[in-house]
């Protein structure tokens, strides 16, 4: 990294929705079908993006699929380009694990998912507090701003993979990327 080297063996945590996989288009999907409200991913900027339809923003909405429709929601998106090459090529130096807010009751879904889509990790973290920034581990990589500032405060290498609804304007001192093959630039 440009302005903080991780040694080799260093723990990377990565979150798995905006950053491993696309959840958003996922997410248009069913605010269409459920809602018959067109939107485009790059139109929903926050997570207090107001669906009116629906009485309710796209985080309660993404709650509500997690209980309800896990499958389809999790299940149904596609991962982020290159993710699974850089995932790989990041293993040789470091421990990567996974540390989603996905309700527990979704692991086995999010586990298969990342198998089948040949996704490597070293572990897969049951528990995340609301704060990532005290899960064990070097460095963060993550699309909410609010977890990498988090994750900065605790003395982590944060980056955030910028979508959106991400501002790097509340993460002061994280790498901003756009892209996997940006994460591999910076940490190999």
């Amino acid at each position: 990294m440009t302005d903080r080297s991780l040694p080799t063996g260093s723990t990377l945590l990565v979150d798995l929705d905006g950053v491993v996989a696309r959840q958003l288009p996922r997410l248009c999907t069913h605010l269409r079908e459920a809602y018959d409200h067109n939107v485009a991913p790059d139109d929903i900027d926050e997570w207090s993006y107001d669906v009116p339809e629906a009485d309710g923003h796209v985080g309660d909405i993404i709650q509500g699929l997690m209980r309800e429709r896990p499958e389809w929601y999790f299940g149904g998106m596609d991962p982020q380009p290159g993710v699974a090459d850089a995932l790989s090529s990041l293993q040789s130096h470091y421990r990567v694990e996974i540390a989603t807010h996905r309700i527990p009751e979704t692991h086995d879904i999010s586990k298969a998912w990342l198998d089948d889509h040949g996704i490597p990790y070293d572990d897969f973290h049951e528990r995340v507090p609301r704060n990532k920034g005290a899960v064990p581990g070097d460095a963060l990589i993550d699309d909410y701003h609010g977890n990498v500032a988090n994750a900065l405060a605790a003395g982590k290498a944060g980056l955030l993979m910028r979508q959106p609804y991400s501002d790097p304007g509340a993460c002061d001192g994280a790498h901003v990327v756009t892209s996997w093959d940006e994460v591999t630039r910076l940490l190999l």
